[in-house]
């Protein structure tokens, strides 16, 4: 389960690009907080802070609290923007949340016991079909991965969504089947190319040069007969 993460946020006063270019300048980020029908609050945030949870992973699936003068507003991230060349943090737009809201996040898959499936350890090789799966969480329940365990799965098995152990409340977005996850497949043999047999193919389309030739030889010879056939000119 995801840990609510404490942020303070300082009110931002005015708009435009000059008042975005001062926050900025000051070491800040602008942002905005919005949702639960109240008013969005522009915002500015420390950007060292900011960067370090950004840089921890997993910013756009936790769930910050943000001190916003004295008032603890809970949220989540949804959009982050980045400077095209710097790479750097210029805002973040954040969903106000109520302790019982609930959130779709697409959750990170993962894979345990590898070394301890019978199928990978012959050779077979781990498909993964999914490498997010979208789940319908609550604001206090939201998990930062969901695990896979591998152990004792021979090539051809499947892994399916109904394997994995998901928190209270949390329940895939996919509710009309169990859909399949990954799988663990056969190696893949690479064929070698079959060597052509010795003398094969050789002496393709022999007797049809001597043919032709033989050819040109009669027209000349009929040619010749022409000729030979042909009173002198005299002059």
């Amino acid at each position: 389960m995801t840990k609510e993460t404490t942020l303070d946020a300082e009110i931002r006063h005015g708009a435009g690009k000059s008042n975005v270019k001062k926050v900025i300048s000051a070491g800040k980020i602008p942002s905005v907080i919005y949702g639960l029908g109240e008013d969005p609050i522009n915002i500015a945030l420390d950007k060292i802070l900011v960067q370090k949870e950004i840089n921890a992973g997993g910013f756009l699936t936790r769930i910050f609290s943000l001190n916003i003068e004295g008032k603890k507003n809970l949220a989540i991230p949804r959009e982050v923007q980045f400077h095209p060349l710097s790479d750097q943090p210029i805002h973040i737009d954040f969903l106000r949340l109520a302790a019982d809201s609930k959130i779709t996040l697409d959750i990170p898959t993962r894979f345990i016991n590898e070394e301890t499936s019978p199928g990978l350890k012959r050779g077979g090789v781990l498909n993964v079909n999914r490498r997010t799966v979208q789940l319908s969480c609550p604001a206090n329940n939201i998990p930062e991965e969901i695990i896979f365990d591998l152990d004792g799965l021979e090539i051809g098995d499947t892994i399916r969504i109904s394997s994995a152990t998901l928190p209270e409340g949390v329940v895939p977005l996919i509710t009309d089947r169990d859909f399949t996850v990954a799988s663990v497949a056969a190696p893949t043999v690479v064929k070698e190319p079959e060597a052509t047999a010795e003398g094969e193919g050789e002496g393709e389309g022999e007797g049809e040069t001597p043919a032709e030739e033989g050819g040109d030889s009669k027209e000349a010879s009929k040619e010749d007969e022409k000729s030979e056939g042909k009173p002198e000119e005299k002059s």
